[in-house]
């Protein structure tokens, strides 16, 4: 479960700092050179993912499918838009909340059936 959790931290913190650096990122052609601006924080939310993806085939190798895909996504998802509105000062509006909600109670019934 620690690796889970792992995973679903990683996944949601390299989003939102791929975001973060997303503003300075270019990627132009100059005198037909490729010139390139990766910033430190969409480097650094990169490899977090990256790291996250390494986990999540390790994790699904272990586990159910049926058990883990669900959870997984449910709960990245939900960390992704708390974590935007903290760090990225998003808005989470009504249907966000009931969003929430409803991935949540979605990702219990499918782990109870």
């Amino acid at each position: 479960m620690l690796l889970f959790l792992v995973y679903v931290i990683l996944s949601s913190s390299g989003i939102i700092l791929f975001k973060l650096g997303s503003a300075d990122l270019s990627i132009k052609m100059v005198s037909n050179q490729l010139n390139m601006n990766f910033p430190a924080l969409s480097i650094l939310g990169l490899l977090c993912y990256l790291v996250s993806f390494i986990l999540w085939m390790i994790i699904i190798s272990k586990s159910d499918v049926s058990f883990i895909v669900p959870l997984g996504l449910g709960l990245t998802n939900v960390l992704i838009l708390v974590g935007s509105s903290v760090v990225l000062k998003e808005t989470i509006n009504v249907y966000g909340m009931v969003g929430i909600a409803l991935i949540l109670a979605g990702t219990l019934l499918i782990n109870k059936g």
